[in-house]
């Protein structure tokens, strides 16, 4: 609940503390979650929804749990059929679920007149905090463009509280560093990486524009390069607030620098796919190979795109390969590949290095 809290943080971003909005509904004493409902639902429906063996998988232990799945909630905001309600409702109720129904009237309230609000506020609108609702925090943030000024003014320059006394880093650590400087960390990617997942709508998913193979670039995960750079598709802002970053509409531009135009390679991204990459296959060195299986990755159709043969044929189909075959590359590229044929990766995942993709042909005397 405390952790909750902290979560309002960024939701200032569209009103100042200063100036108050409205409750929610018609009620002088809005019934939210804090105040009212989670002391309900401990009292009255907790004893079979909790923990690890919750009846019909569903909690009613934390704020989050009680709303439900965004693909299937079992509350939303001002929908009085909310399944939660048409199963506690004295008229509707089964044989289970009747002996609770007392509670139908004050869960009706909240999900219906207070928008399944957390707390009381004269500031925030009710679904400040739910996820699934368009005054989620996160959605006003992002409809002024991660602009962190307005939380400021009532957490504090660091927001660390703030004369309102909440902290945004309980919460949001990773995201704000100490002294309240915003990061890449911010708005997109996480506690290991400033690149997606999540993205700046909040997917994680990598069938999603926004996530894509980003971590497949930045991490190697199918092991047959080293780290790719951001800058070899981004051009990266100095600063949070460099012109070009938050000022520049969705979705990013693709710069192509450094290593995927190594070798003369002329990529070109059509919203979609990549081609004529150095990293998959583009420029001189592999020109006269027809022997490639996949140059064209789809960005969003996950890493088994990536695999020896993909960018070039195993060997390739180039005079300087005749009488070669798998797995004897380590004939002559013993830095870059082992006697069994696998590609040498080394160090931590976030800075791994190879000989293989890195811009030029390593070739043992």
């Amino acid at each position: 609940m405390r952790a909750l809290k902290g979560l309002l943080v960024v939701a200032l971003v569209v009103c100042s503390c200063s100036k108050a909005r409205p409750l929610q509904g018609d009620l002088t004493q809005p019934v939210s979650w804090e105040e009212d409902i989670a002391p309900l639902f401990a009292a009255q429906c907790s004893s079979c929804h909790s923990g690890a063996a919750a009846a019909a998988g569903y909690r009613t232990t934390s704020y989050l749990e009680a709303l439900g799945p965004e693909t299937a909630p079992v509350a939303a905001a001002g929908d009085a059929n909310s399944l939660l309600l048409r199963t506690i409702d004295p008229a509707r109720a089964d044989a289970v679920h009747a002996p609770v129904s007392g509670a139908y009237d004050k869960a009706r309230a909240w999900v219906v007149d207070g928008r399944l609000s957390f707390f009381r506020s004269e500031v925030h609108e009710g679904g400040i905090l739910n996820p699934h609702d368009p005054e989620f925090h996160s959605n006003l943030v992002r409809a002024r463009n991660w602009n962190f000024a307005t939380c400021q003014s009532c957490h504090g320059t660091d927001l660390a509280g703030g004369k309102v006394g909440v902290s945004c880093q309980e919460c949001h650590a990773f995201q704000i560093s100490a002294d309240g400087t915003t990061t890449c960390s911010s708005c997109h990617g996480s506690p290991q990486s400033p690149a997606p997942p999540r993205d700046l709508s909040g997917n994680l998913n990598s069938s999603t524009r926004g996530v894509g193979a980003h971590q497949a670039h930045l991490f190697g995960r199918t092991f047959i390069s080293g780290t790719i750079a951001c800058t070899a598709c981004h051009q990266v802002p100095a600063a949070v607030d460099s012109p070009g970053h938050l000022d520049h509409p969705k979705p990013a531009t693709v710069n192509f620098t450094g290593l995927a135009v190594a070798a003369g390679a002329t990529p070109v991204w059509n919203g979609t796919s990549c081609s004529n990459t150095y990293c998959h296959g583009g420029g001189t060195n592999l020109a006269n190979d027809t022997a490639f299986r996949l140059r064209t990755p789809v960005w969003t159709a996950g890493t088994s795109q990536a695999f020896c043969g993909s960018c070039h044929g195993i060997p390739p189909s180039t005079p300087a390969h005749a009488g070669i075959a798998f797995p004897d590359c380590a004939r002559c590229h013993a830095s870059t590949v082992s006697p069994n044929g696998t590609i040498l990766v080394s160090g931590p995942p976030n800075a791994r290095t190879s000989a293989h993709i890195n811009g030029a042909i390593d070739v043992t005397p």
